[in-house]
């Protein structure tokens, strides 16, 4: 089943202490909304990244076939996000 890979890695490292499970019986789609609801609760700076970052996650896998370059590009751009939410903003001098 689609997806059920990048379901188990973002359920043991994100969502240990929840209840969230994958569900073969319903779609990507629908999985992919209630990891989203259940990570809001705990986590909601990173449901908002992977959120906004979605279409560069579905894009990892395809047709059955694992794209690396796509998933190098999902991670670098949470990582970055990650990054931006725990570096301070310095202020920039003009001049």
């Amino acid at each position: 089943m689609f997806g059920k890979g990048i379901w188990c890695h973002f359920q043991h490292h994100h969502l240990m202490t929840t209840n969230f499970r994958f569900d073969e019986n319903k779609s990507f789609a629908e999985n992919g909304e209630a990891f989203l609801d259940a990570l809001v609760a705990q986590d909601p700076d990173m449901a908002a990244i992977l959120r906004a970052n979605w279409d560069r996650l579905l894009a990892i896998v395809r047709g059955g076939k694992r794209d690396h370059e796509a998933r190098k590009e999902f991670n670098t751009k949470v990582i970055s996000e990650l990054d931006a939410l725990v570096t301070p903003s310095v202020p920039r001098e003009d001049g």
